[in-house]
C-alpha cells in the first residue's frame, strides 16, 4: 500500500505540472501529496476508515477514475492551509479532507 499512496502522490504532481487539477490551489494540491504521503510513511497514525478512503483515492487517482469524487479530494477552489490528515485537528476541518 504503502508504493501505491506514495506513487499516487508523484502522479498528482505530475499532472499538476503538465496542467490538469488547474481547478485546485496549490495549497489544495499540497494537502492532497501530504496526506497520501503522511498515510503511506505512518498508516497507524490515522484512523482505518480515512486510511482505507485514503488508499481508495490513490487507486482513483492511478486509474485516473475521477479523484473529486473521493470525499478527501480538496473542493475546487479553495484556499487551504498546508496541512496533513494526519492532523485534522490541528486547524480547519473542511468537509472534503477528513474522513
Amino acid at each position: 500500500m504503502t508504493e501505491l499512496l506514495l506513487n499516487a502522490r508523484s502522479i498528482v504532481l505530475i499532472r499538476r505540472r503538465v496542467g490538469r487539477y488547474d481547478e485546485l490551489s496549490d495549497a489544495a494540491v499540497n494537502v492532497v501529496c501530504n496526506g497520501l504521503t503522511g498515510v503511506a510513511v505512518d498508516p497507524g497514525a490515522v484512523s482505518a476508515p480515512l486510511r482505507h478512503e485514503a488508499t481508495a483515492l490513490a487507486h482513483r487517482i492511478v486509474d485516473d477514475d475521477h479523484p473529486e469524487d473521493s470525499p478527501l479530494w480538496p473542493v475546487p477552489g479553495w484556499d487551504l492551509p498546508v496541512t496533513s490528515w494526519l492532523h485534522p485537528d490541528d486547524g480547519p476541518r473542511p468537509r472534503s479532507l477528513v474522513a
